[in-house]
C-alpha cells in the first residue's frame, strides 16, 4: 500500500472571491485552473467561499454533541427504507466500488441530512421516492438550526459552482440549470474511529468514488482524507482552515465522459482521537438525465454512456452498500 505523500501541487488552492463578486473575466479564468484539476486528480481547494466560520464551527460542534449522545438515542433514530438519521458503524460496506475490493465496513458511524420539508410538503404526501423527512434528536435543541443553516449554504455555494463546472468542459454557463431545478443534496455527518495502527484492508472509509456530481468538504480539524493519483500513489489536498475540499463525483464524469472522471479517495484516521467530518454531497434532479455532453464527444470519441435516469442510479447504489436495504423495497431511497 503506497502511503500518502505530499500534495506536490497536484491540488490547486484556488481563491473564489473574484468570481463570487462578480469581476469580468473572473468564471473563465477560474473554470481554467479547474478543468486542469479536474483533468488530473479531480480535487481542488477552495478559499474566500463565502460560508461564515461560524455555519462549519457550528455544523462540526453539532455533529460531535451528537455522536456524544448515548447509543440508545442514537439508535432510536436510525435509517430505515429511506437514508435519513443515523447510521451505526459497521453498516455500510462500499460494495460497487471499481478501485478497491472492499470487504470490510467502514470504521465509522454517520448521521444524514436531507432537504428539511414539513409533514405537508407536497412531495411527502404524494410518497415521491427518494423523499422523506429528518430524524431530529429530541436532546439537542440547536442541532436541527445549525444543521440545516449549513446545509441552505452549502446548497447555495454547489449551485453557484455550476456554471464553473459548465464553463470548464466549454459550455454555456447554464448549461447544468435545467438538471439543478430540485437538486438532490445530503448532509452526512461523520465520526471516524481512532485507528492509530491500520489493520490489514480496515479503512475510516474505504478508497471510492463519490457518486453524485460535486462534493464539498469543510477541513477537519484532524488529517485523514487521501486521494489517489493516476499514478497509484494516495496524496493528502492541502490542509488549510476554513477552506473546502471539493471533488468530482460519478455524475460529472458521465455528463464529461470520463474528461472529468472523478477520483478514488479513501479515509484513515491515523490519529488517537476521533475525527469529524462533515461533507456536503450535491447531485441532479432525481428525474434528471444524465447525458454526455456535446463539448465531450466526436470523431473517435463517441459517448461512453447511454442516458441515465438519476433516480435510477440511486436506487442501484443504496440496494447494494448499506446493510439495511439488503432485499429492501425497490422504490426506497
Amino acid at each position: 500500500m503506497n502511503h500518502a505523500a505530499g500534495p506536490e501541487d497536484r491540488i490547486p488552492v484556488l481563491d473564489l472571491a473574484p468570481f463570487l463578486a462578480g469581476e469580468p473575466g473572473a468564471l473563465p479564468d477560474l473554470a481554467r485552473h479547474v478543468a486542469r484539476t479536474c483533468e488530473d486528480t479531480g480535487f481542488l481547494v477552495v478559499a474566500n467561499h463565502g460560508i461564515p466560520q461560524e455555519l462549519i464551527a457550528e455544523c462540526f460542534a453539532e455533529a460531535a454533541r451528537f455522536f456524544d449522545l448515548e447509543m440508545e438515542r442514537k439508535l432510536a433514530l436510525k435509517v430505515g427504507e429511506l437514508n435519513i438519521g443515523y447510521l451505526p458503524k459497521g453498516a455500510q460496506t462500499i460494495r460497487t466500488s471499481t478501485v478497491h475490493a472492499n470487504r470490510k465496513p467502514n470504521l465509522n458511524e454517520s448521521f444524514y441530512i436531507v432537504r428539511d420539508r414539513a409533514p405537508d410538503d407536497p412531495d411527502i404526501l404524494a410518497g415521491k421516492p427518494f423523499v422523506g423527512l429528518n430524524r431530529w434528536p429530541e436532546a439537542l435543541p440547536e442541532f436541527r438550526a445549525a444543521t440545516t443553516a449549513y446545509f441552505q449554504a452549502m446548497q447555495g455555494l454547489a449551485h453557484r459552482m455550476l456554471p464553473v463546472f459548465a464553463t470548464a468542459l466549454g459550455l454555456p454557463r447554464d448549461h447544468f440549470d435545467a438538471d439543478f431545478r430540485d437538486p438532490t443534496c445530503t448532509l452526512r455527518l461523520i465520526r471516524y474511529d481512532p485507528q492509530p495502527r491500520q489493520a490489514e484492508d480496515q479503512f475510516g472509509f474505504a478508497p471510492h468514488i463519490d457518486t453524485n456530481f460535486t462534493t464539498y468538504l469543510a477541513q477537519s480539524r484532524l488529517p485523514g482524507l487521501e486521494v489517489r493519483t493516476r499514478e497509484g500513489t494516495w496524496i493528502r489536498p492541502p490542509a488549510i482552515p476554513g477552506t473546502f475540499v471539493v471533488n468530482t463525483g460519478e455524475m460529472l464524469g458521465r455528463y464529461s465522459n470520463d474528461r472529468f472522471a472523478p477520483t478514488p479517495h479513501r479515509v484513515v484516521n491515523a490519529s488517537d482521537q476521533a475525527r469529524y467530518a462533515i461533507p456536503f454531497f450535491y447531485g441532479p434532479d432525481d428525474d434528471a438525465i444524465i447525458r454526455v455532453v456535446p463539448t465531450c464527444t466526436g470523431p473517435g470519441n463517441p459517448p461512453r454512456y447511454e442516458p441515465l435516469l438519476y433516480a435510477d442510479h440511486r436506487r442501484r447504489l443504496n440496494r447494494t452498500n448499506f446493510e439495511h436495504r439488503q432485499g429492501g423495497k425497490p422504490e426506497a431511497g
